[in-house]
């Protein structure tokens, strides 16, 4: 009988664990970045965080970012910092539409190396995820223009990585 118990356990242990519950095996940081054309400078120009008192980080909501110069020149960009957006599904990056509307004026964001609020921008972003009824793992690029001897110089990108729940 404690054979048979024992067997049991065993099978049922071996096709539990054997079971595939249909969600992403790889984990999202091990797959490479999606290539959006540029190089990515992810702690020299731009920092981005999404502060923890303005989300929810819910995927059926839009998701606050906070975009702060951190280099000595000036840097322009769009009012959407040209936000690209990409959810990791089955092993990849997808890349998902911002259903957010901007307008068409430029910003510009002084360098800001001790944290001045009034020099930060916030951007809002709402990804279009297909199922808000699991985990979504987003990364979210944003691009600027750096502005040397009061030109533009060249294009700087970075990203930042968020975990949205139901």
């Amino acid at each position: 009988m404690k054979l048979y118990l024992s067997l049991l356990i065993i099978t049922v242990t071996i096709v539990l664990v054997s079971c595939n519950s249909g969600t992403n095996t790889a984990d999202p940081l091990s797959i490479s970045t999606p290539d959006i054309g540029l190089t990515i400078q992810r702690e020299k120009y731009l920092e981005v965080t999404a502060p923890k008192g303005w989300n929810s980080f819910k995927t059926n909501k839009a998701v606050a970012l906070m975009i702060r110069n951190i280099s000595d020149q000036q840097i322009i960009s769009d009012q959407d910092f040209d936000a690209r957006i990409f959810v990791f599904s089955k092993d990849k990056w997808v890349e998902v539409a911002n259903k957010t509307a901007y307008s068409s004026d430029k910003i510009t964001l002084g360098p800001d190396k001790n944290f001045d609020p009034m020099k930060s921008k916030a951007l809002f972003v709402f990804p279009d995820i297909a199922n808000d009824s699991i985990p979504q793992y987003l990364r979210i690029f944003l691009v600027g223009t750096l502005i040397e001897n009061g030109k533009e110089s060249k294009k700087i990108a970075t990203y930042i990585d968020l975990n949205l729940n139901p």
